[in-house]
């Protein structure tokens, strides 16, 4: 594990964090973690979609999956 120290975080981003911490039933420390390791995995993400292949004789596209995706994110 490593340490890491934030610095000039603005008001707002704090009080929301400490917020959703509390919400969520965590630390501060334990809410940012998760949500830096959430971020991390994003970062890889476009790595997975450029090398995935979708199964055989389904007949759906990279697009089409990518476009059912995005609907039901934008219905969120």
């Amino acid at each position: 594990m490593r340490r890491m120290n934030l610095r000039d975080i603005p008001d707002d981003v704090y009080t929301a964090l400490a917020e959703a911490a509390e919400a969520n039933r965590q630390s501060l420390n334990a809410f940012v973690v998760d949500r830096l390791a959430e971020a991390a995995e994003v970062l890889h993400m476009s790595d997975y979609v450029a090398s995935y292949q979708p199964p055989r004789g389904t007949g759906i596209s990279m697009e089409d999956a990518v476009a059912a995706v995005r609907k039901v994110r934008d219905a969120s």
